[in-house]
């Protein structure tokens, strides 16, 4: 699967370094970026960022001589870069399809930006892995990049590997599923004139005997950027306030105690008793209480809302201030098996990183298929 990579340090480099000013040590001044995230495309040129400095005092002045250098990457050990930079002028050049770190290194100073680079035509699978039960239903999503001024583009996906145990519509990406087993690939292509490109996903076929063995895949695009999986459970349980139950699904990788942890979780006033559509909702970092905030919106839920969040560093809200919501899930198939029942869907939301809370920097698009168990608790709240 090629799609952009990503590196945590990359990606909270240039949060924290190009992001604002280090006001917390005012002695040693500050040296910023504009913009901190920038686009361009393999063989184009892009112009010098912008370089602030303030000194110890606070006061804007000229950053003087600026040294600039790009964040070296490699393929299977070969120095590959991504960009190039003049030192001198700090003119970057667009080498190859990724994202990378450029630097700017003034008056003992240095900072950083995020640049992405596409191809000419740039073909990203939303979601790289599908999660699905037999008979269920998706449409594969994309998203299809050109460079200004190419030739209309034209998408399609090859037939399936096995048809009996998945079909898909090469026209339009509509996947049904038939039989269980282990993962089965999909081709989505995208062709111009001039260009052609092609990404490989997988969908995975499966059904739930027990409470456990839930999966899930979902993709994380912004200035945070993720494709991956992990376990996926679901709860419906006990709602402190109104007595009802609530439903909470969670989709995580790793562990609070280990070197990696993230988590993905939708939270729903009322519980799932059924397939169904349900919204949603916007939910600020103050609102969203237990481990997050004041008030305990996971045993009192005010709303539906959704947060995905890495390690202890990042935490992201589901977000949307111009529309009722944020977004959906959607459970297409509940089926009751020993200790609960099993269910399968998908979610797609917009949300906010609290440390970019105010800056349309921090908008995250998340999106995600998911087989989960659900089980209930009727007399506590399991967070």
């Amino acid at each position: 699967m090629n799609r952009l990579p990503f590196a945590p340090l990359l990606v909270a480099g240039a949060a924290l370094l190009g992001g604002c000013f280090n006001l917390s040590n005012p002695g040693v001044g500050a040296l910023g970026l504009s913009p901190i995230l920038d686009s361009m495309f393999v063989g184009d040129t892009l112009s010098p960022l912008t370089v602030t400095y303030v000194d110890a005092d606070g006061v804007q002045k000229s950053p003087g001589a600026v040294k600039w250098f790009a964040r070296v990457d490699s393929v299977g050990g070969v120095p590959a870069p991504i960009v190039t930079i003049d030192s001198v002028t700090g003119k970057i050049v667009g080498r190859r399809r990724g994202a990378t770190l450029v630097f700017a290194e003034a008056q003992n100073l240095l900072t950083a930006a995020l640049v992405v680079v596409s191809s000419r035509l740039d073909l990203t699978l939303l979601l790289d892995t599908v999660f699905v039960m037999p008979t269920d239903t998706i449409t594969l999503p994309l998203a299809v990049v050109q460079r200004p001024g190419s030739p209309p583009s034209t998408e399609w996906f090859s037939p399936s590997p096995d048809a009996s145990r998945y079909t898909i519509d090469t026209a339009t990406g509509l996947v049904t599923a038939i039989q269980p087993g282990a993962a089965l690939a999909y081709i989505a292509h995208a062709a111009t004139r001039q260009d052609t490109v092609a990404e490989t996903g997988a969908v995975v076929v499966m059904t739930l005997g027990s409470p456990s063995g839930g999966r899930y895949f979902a993709s994380v695009l912004g200035i945070s950027i993720r494709h991956e999986g992990g376990a996926a459970t679901a709860l419906n349980y006990r709602n402190t306030a109104t007595g009802r139950l609530a439903f909470r699904l969670v989709d995580s990788i790793g562990s609070r105690t280990g070197p990696v942890f993230e988590r993905l979780m939708v939270t729903l006033p009322d519980s799932v008793v059924g397939v169904g559509r349900f919204d949603i909702d916007t939910l600020n970092p103050q609102e969203a209480g237990a481990s997050f905030g004041p008030l305990d919106a996971v045993c009192n839920p005010p709303r539906s809302w959704a947060v995905w969040s890495s390690g202890s560093q990042i935490a992201a809200f589901s977000h949307n201030p111009f529309a009722l919501a944020a977004g959906e899930i959607t459970v297409t198939q509940y089926q009751t098996i020993p200790g609960g029942a099993a269910i399968s869907g998908r979610y797609t939301f917009t949300a906010r990183r609290t440390d970019l809370y105010t800056d349309d920097l921090g908008k995250l698009t998340i999106r995600g298929s998911f087989v989960a168990p659900l089980v209930t608790y009727s007399t506590s709240c399991e967070r």
